[in-house]
């Protein structure tokens, strides 16, 4: 599924209540992670605003983000990445969820992996994407 990101999101979803505990889902998720903003950005917003529209599951938006952070954390180089600025980072990533969804209990694995580095952030102690695979 190809993901359609407009830009401009149509009023009604605004003052969708559904609408709103979507976006603030999506947008609490993506900023928990480390590696990410500590706050959404209006950007951010209307493109929550635009998955919502195009019924993109929460699941599947929980998968991309696992599985993107999971890339950057658990990489074999050295180099550490530099912070993702945007949750258009994602949407490559939510299109394969969608295309090719993961296996749960590898998406449950993920999250477990990424637990401390999660908890770090949220106790501000973010630092940059890497861990220890040894």
């Amino acid at each position: 599924m190809k993901l359609v990101v407009s830009g401009a999101s149509c009023s009604r979803s605004l003052a969708d209540p559904q609408s709103r505990g979507y976006v603030q889902a999506v947008l609490d998720e993506y900023v928990s992670f480390p590696g990410t903003p500590c706050r959404a950005s209006r950007q951010d917003r209307r493109l929550a605003r635009d998955l919502y529209e195009q019924a993109v599951p929460l699941a599947a938006m929980r998968a991309a983000f696992l599985l993107g952070i999971a890339r950057r954390a658990f990489r074999s180089n050295d180099v550490c990445l530099p912070p993702v600025r945007t949750l258009h980072y994602f949407v490559p990533i939510v299109e394969e969820v969608l295309h090719w969804p993961p296996e749960p209990g590898y998406v449950d694995y993920l999250a477990l992996k990424l637990r401390p580095l999660v908890e770090a952030k949220a106790a501000g102690r973010d630092k940059p994407l890497r861990l220890d695979t040894g």
